[in-house]
């Protein structure tokens, strides 16, 4: 059967008229540009006035339908669109990822992106920001050193580099605070060894930042970055971690 043949629903036994009603209210709206009135939809279907209204007043109640008590008009909500959204992500990678980012981003307080390896750089491809009054900016497409701050000693962590190309690649990092060498060195063996880097304010002072591979095999081309401030209630870095790892699953890239 072809993907765009649905089968023939045979109708119920006893339909429900309140939800039948409020049905053909939704698609009513739907098939209007502008706002309309209790009248017009009624004239439209050939309800009765009163049923309308009691439906109307429900669907407004669940978030599904506006009112603007001013002009007395009713159009679709926001509420529609999250209702539908579940079914939508189902066929959209993208859509999924990018609520995913801006939830984990809520939920930490923090910056949380999706950053590409592109040459000897990283470049930033998607963002989520937390709703936080004061939350840390990035541009899409921002590019970085490939060796900066928490993504970076995944680099460093995930290729047979040598200690020439280790060393250049760390001296181009614009750090504020600059790490020891060797120490850093350290940090880039444990990386490899854990599955994820932080960055404790070498980057920019104040600012933790804490990375996860997408691909955890093979080349790495993707990371999910987090970065946020640093203070006594945050959320501790393994539940981070974990927040993280959950984004990059469902990655598309």
């Amino acid at each position: 059967m072809s993907a765009l043949v649905q089968p023939l629903v045979p109708p119920p036994a006893k339909p429900v008229g309140a939800v039948t009603a409020a049905l053909e209210i939704l698609r009513c709206l739907g098939r209007h540009p502008h706002s309309l009135r209790l009248s017009d939809i009624v004239r439209e279907l050939g309800l009765n006035t009163s049923t309308a209204l009691n439906i109307l007043r429900t669907l407004e109640y669940e978030g599904l339908v506006s009112f603007d008590r001013r002009a007395k008009h009713y159009a679709l909500a926001q509420g529609l669109a999250d209702l539908a959204a579940p079914v939508l992500e189902r066929d959209d990678p993208a859509r999924r990822f990018a609520r995913a980012l801006d939830a984990a981003a809520h939920e930490l307080g923090a910056t949380v992106a999706l950053w590409r390896r592109v040459g000897d750089e990283l470049e930033l491809v998607q963002v989520g920001e937390s709703s936080q009054v004061m939350r840390i900016a990035f541009a899409i497409g921002r590019r970085l050193p490939m060796f900066l701050g928490a993504m970076g000693r995944l680099v460093a962590a995930r290729e047979a580099w040598g200690p020439e190309a280790l060393r250049q690649g760390f001296d181009r990092v614009p750090w504020t605070t600059t790490p020891d060498h060797a120490a850093w060195l350290a940090e880039v063996a444990e990386a490899r060894r854990l599955g994820f880097a932080l960055d404790p304010g070498h980057v920019n002072r104040g600012i933790l930042g804490v990375a996860v591979p997408v691909e955890t095999t093979g080349p790495l081309v993707h990371i999910v970055a987090a970065a946020m401030f640093e203070t006594e209630h945050g959320p501790d870095v393994p539940d981070i971690i974990e927040r993280l790892r959950a984004v990059a699953a469902i990655s598309p890239a």
